[in-house]
């Protein structure tokens, strides 16, 4: 530990172990934009064995930036550059190790200076996977300052670029993918196209990582397309669904996903403990890992944190709400079941329980089946809806949600006996009146569907986002399992990647003061039951 209470000595130690002629170094400071190192260079050429030993000097790079002999190193550099000191280049491969702004600024530079002399020290730390990425990093960028230095290389450090992204372990974790983007960057800075069959192979076989260079830049760059502008403001996608950068927990690997629907739990925002299990992001389908194939092993990445963050400044200014169509935002919600409010992991969890206590009750087994449907594991909430259906045969709600599962993987055959199955089921079941018309619609228009080919005008049963009337309160929470409120527990399904319809056909908009999208009163009611909003949930009060 330093003594702060010590006293400077009157002379610098460093003096004694530098010539006379670098002592003036010691005491320069900081770098301005007026410290001429041509003339520094001039007057300390055949110095170079000193330069190096002060560049690398431990004592004076450790020092606090108040003492200006901390700044002798970095001006060493600078004079070893402009010198063009060949004997430099491999002492300084130190320094790409070195975690320090000043030295990763100034680097490249320095190595341009030296030229080819550096190339084969520069070339054996990039081909060294123990280094650090961004150590290996600042050795392409070095390289490609020589190549742009000195033209008579150029043409050999592009090949040699080029061929390194085509290396036996390009493909061997995530450190190595990030390594390829960074000289994919250098590349591009060079402009050389003879390199781009290598790039593009690189982004065909998903070994890039397109948070730091994309394709379509970089044939930008390369003169292959026209210069993307980024001073104007960008258009929504065409495509509808909620763009997310996720980070495998398994390989590494950050890849950007496309979700038809994609909610965030308030709740869980809200309650701390809850916030430390569960993340308040919720992605109603199985995620699997563009790259290695894991499943929903993963994590928000930086560029999906940005997003989020987007998205949320989007809610509450609304010029910012035209860069995204009302089905390519985050849906804000709060997520129940028949116990309260909770995560629908958390859900899962509480049915698990209950089943394990309870294992012949249908009604568990359909909600179970209900919160698993609405996270798309519809492999293992088919199970449970046919369980509940052996243990309740006579329950049309159970029919419906394995209709609906049937029809999703294209089995029509399967799909048109069990709507059949719930059309004679209604009639004789304990459903009121008005539930027992929701149903009969759904049904039979989904048969008439199958029978002629075509997709049904009804959607099923779907999770939309509740009213949301003022900024104050908060919203209504959608059903998830079993809703207290009904006598049979409804299976809730994800909702679709296309804006609500109204009655008319034509896309419904949300109240200028509704910042979130909202269930319209003529659309499905999001509890699940199949009855028309206004008839259930959104049934006015008397």
């Amino acid at each position: 530990m330093r003594n702060l209470f010590r006293r400077k000595p009157a002379v610098d130690p460093a003096t004694k172990r530098y010539p006379q002629a670098l002592t003036d170094l010691l005491t320069l400071g900081e770098p301005t934009d007026d410290t001429d190192y041509q003339s520094w260079a001039e007057r300390l050429t055949g110095y170079a064995p000193d330069l190096i030993r002060m560049a690398l000097d431990d004592d004076l790079n450790q020092r606090y930036e108040d003492d200006p002999a901390v700044w002798a190193p970095l001006h060493a550099l600078h004079i070893l550059g402009v010198v063009g000191a060949a004997e430099a280049a491999g002492p300084l491969i130190a320094c790409l190790d070195w975690d320090d702004d000043w030295t990763s600024e100034t680097i490249t530079d320095v190595y341009a200076g030296i030229g080819p002399a550096a190339i084969p020290f520069l070339q054996k730390y990039l081909e060294d996977s123990t280094h650090d990425t961004y150590g290996r990093a600042k050795a392409s960028g070095s390289l490609a300052a020589i190549a742009e230095a000195h033209p008579e290389v150029q043409k050999d450090i592009v090949a040699y670029l080029a061929a390194f992204l085509d290396r036996p372990a390009a493909d061997a974790s995530a450190d190595e993918e990030t390594m390829t983007s960074f000289v994919i960057c250098d590349l591009c800075d060079l402009g050389d196209r003879s390199a781009y069959p290598a790039i593009k192979r690189a982004f065909d076989e998903n070994r890039v990582d397109a948070q730091i260079a994309g394709l379509e830049d970089v044939e930008a760059d390369l003169g292959l397309r026209p210069k993307l502008d980024y001073s104007k403001l960008p258009l929504p996608p065409e495509e509808p669904g909620v763009h997310l950068s996720l980070r495998c927990k398994v390989c590494g690997r950050e890849r950007d996903y496309l979700f038809p629907k994609v909610y965030c739990d308030l709740g869980t925002i809200k309650n701390k403990k809850k916030s430390e299990k569960y993340s308040p992001i919720i992605i109603p389908q199985r995620v699997v890992c563009q790259k290695c194939g894991a499943v929903d092993q993963y994590e928000i990445g930086s560029m999906g944190q940005i997003a989020l963050l987007a998205d949320l400044l989007a809610q509450t200014k609304p010029e910012l709400q035209q860069l995204r169509r009302e089905d390519q935002r985050i849906q804000y919600m709060e997520f129940t079941t028949q116990w309260g409010r909770m995560h629908p992991l958390e859900g899962l969890e509480r049915y698990q329980k209950e089943i394990a206590r309870h294992p012949n009750d249908a009604n568990l087994r359909v909600g179970y089946g209900n919160v698993l449907s609405f996270l798309g594991r519809n492999d293992e909430a088919e199970p449970e809806y046919q369980r509940a259906a052996e243990l309740d045969p006579g329950n049309p709600h159970t029919w419906l949600n394995l209709a609906q599962l049937a029809e999703e993987r294209g089995d029509r055959a399967t799909a048109s006996r069990l709507w059949q199955r719930v059309l004679d089921l209604v009639p004789q079941s304990g459903l009121s009146a008005g539930d027992r018309q929701a149903f009969l619609e759904v049904a039979r228009e989904h048969l008439q569907a199958l029978r002629a080919g075509r997709a049904p005008r009804t959607s099923g049963l779907e999770v939309s986002i509740p009213p949301y009337p003022h900024a104050q309160r908060p919203p209504p929470r959608p059903v998830v399992g079993a809703p207290p409120a009904l006598p049979k527990p409804q299976r809730v399904r994800a909702a679709q990647s296309v804006p609500p319809q109204s009655k008319a056909g034509a896309p419904a908009t949300p109240a200028e003061s509704r910042p979130i999208p909202h269930v319209g009163r003529n659309e499905r009611c999001p509890c699940g039951s199949g009855k028309k909003y206004k008839h259930c949930h959104g049934r006015k009060k008397k």
